[in-house]
């Protein structure tokens, strides 16, 4: 029914009132209620977009139903806006929505999409609300209004409903070519995070080695700050033989190891100024602690601790920690005790073995320990371990039948059982689609062969106070271009 008939509604109701009040003194008067607002707004039963997997094992598109009576949506009676802050699954169907609405007394009325006359509401209408999208700056809501038995008409609500744009837990990937290392291409890479800037330690074409940083957090642009990287910025005035695979960050501050005999340098990440840090020497460095404040280290072939410029050898010092490729550490807070923490480290396992090196060092046991390891991680060619959404992720290049960056590996209980991720969180090997010539399209496993294997990843940590900033994972090539990824859900404003 158009609204066109609705004053006559209104006439008959206010007729109905006059002729009431002319009655004898004993007929009490009926008053009619001018309130004109809606109290709740519900969804039902919608159509979704699914993906699953067919006899063959391949990826198939299905069309599903899901009920949506669960997502709340909040009624704003100060601006009339209605919307549900919990978007619903990508992909849901928004075109033919059956809505459920309790209100004041009288008549609801919306106007539907491309119409220029409002329409009475009932509660089998289907409505169209498919151009909507986050922002209400940017889109026409669809408009309903109260019609009060007193014939007062009620100001408009909006209402909108909020469909996820991405799929919350797929991780999203970005390339970025023109950022070549003014130092040329690098081998021996090892990246480390420290005071919103990427660092780069590897080794140039001639054998030299060098420091090369770009600032990713914070980075100035036409709509405000950005998280894109800027042009790579070498270090000036370099200790000579820097050992790349040495670099570790601890307290804010970037430790490395130089020299024919090691020394210990410390890179200071607001100034970009090295000092070296006493007279100490060490084989390698394992990792860093940033609750304590502390380095891991070998000195003499024994494992101990470097804190305020003293070294504690281990009481029961750990001998089998191999030299020669790069360690990848993450610290945390004991579960049971926030006095103390667990220290996780990972290397390539050099030699026939079909398993990657995980070590384990306990705060208050002050050793480290092998990790026998239930489900093992393969011995990734090249592997790095980062710290991400909560969990350690592993991944790198091939080993016998498992491609390079064919997939993550992640952990949850420190190291123990390695699972490979087979959804969502995954490395793109996309061919291209004629249909979408201008898609960005990312082979992760040609980008490794491409570049010889030569590659350094980190992660930026979420931005205080902004959570639609930070959580990326940074992965840099031999040339100095990047691929960036960062979790969809890790992206998304809260409207809570």
């Amino acid at each position: 029914m158009k609204i066109k008939f609705l004053p006559l509604i209104a006439v008959f109701f206010a007729a109905t009132s006059i002729m009431t009040s002319c009655l004898d003194n004993d007929v009490d008067q009926i008053t009619y209620t001018s309130e004109t607002s809606i109290t709740g707004f519900s969804l039902g039963t919608l159509h979704i977009d699914r993906v699953g997997k067919d006899k063959d094992g391949k990826d198939s598109a299905y069309v599903d139903t899901l009920n949506c009576s669960d997502y709340p949506f909040t009624i704003d009676q100060l601006t009339r806006e209605i919307e549900n802050k919990d978007s619903l699954p990508y992909g849901t169907h928004i075109d033919k929505v059956i809505t459920s609405i309790t209100y004041d007394a009288g008549a609801l009325a919306y106007r539907p999409k491309g119409a220029d006359t409002d329409t009475l509401w009932t509660s089998t209408d289907s409505i169209d609300f498919s151009g909507d999208t986050y922002s209400m700056s940017t889109i026409t809501p669809i408009e309903f209004k109260v019609y009060a038995y007193s014939g007062a008409i009620g100001q408009a609500y909006k209402v909108k409903i909020n469909v996820h744009q991405q799929v919350p837990d797929t991780i999203a990937w970005k390339k970025f070519d023109n950022n070549p290392f003014s130092a040329g291409s690098l081998s021996e890479q090892k990246a480390v995070y420290a005071n919103e800037k990427i660092y780069i330690f590897g080794k140039k074409n001639n054998g030299n080695t060098c420091i090369e940083y770009t600032k990713a957090i914070n980075v100035p642009g036409e709509n405000g700050l950005k998280d894109n990287p800027t042009s790579w910025t070498p270090i000036e005035n370099l200790p000579l033989n820097i050992d790349t695979y040495s670099a570790t960050v601890c307290a804010g501050n970037i430790y490395f190891l130089a020299g024919t005999n090691k020394q210990l340098y410390k890179l200071d990440a607001n100034s970009n100024e090295i000092t070296s840090v006493g007279t100490e020497t060490f084989e390698m460095l394992i990792g860093g602690n940033d609750i304590k404040s502390e380095l891991y280290a070998v000195k003499g072939g024994k494992s101990g601790i470097y804190k305020e410029n003293t070294w504690t050898e281990d009481a029961a010092p750990f001998t089998l920690l191999p030299t020669g490729k790069p360690f990848f550490s993450n610290t945390t807070t004991a579960s049971y005790n926030s006095n103390i923490t667990s220290t996780v480290a990972l290397c390539y396992n050099q030699g026939t073995t079909t398993t990657a090196l995980v070590f384990n060092r306990m705060s208050s046991d002050n050793k480290w320990e092998e990790r026998i390891q239930n489900l093992p991680l393969p011995n990734l060619e090249n592997v790095t371990m980062i710290y991400y959404d909560g969990k350690l992720y592993a991944f790198g290049g091939g080993y016998k039948e498992i491609k390079p960056f064919s997939q993550f590996y992640c952990s949850t209980d420190n190291g123990l059982c390695w699972r490979p991720v087979t959804e969502c969180m995954a490395f793109p090997a996309e061919v291209p689609d004629t249909e979408k010539p201008n898609k960005e399209y990312i082979n992760f496993p040609n980008l490794y062969d491409t570049y010889h294997g030569n590659y350094s990843c980190a992660v930026t940590p979420k931005l205080e106070n902004e959570t639609s900033r930070g959580n990326f994972i940074w992965i840099v090539w031999e040339d100095g271009s990047i691929c960036r990824g960062r979790i969809n859900r890790l992206g998304f404003t809260p409207k809570w």
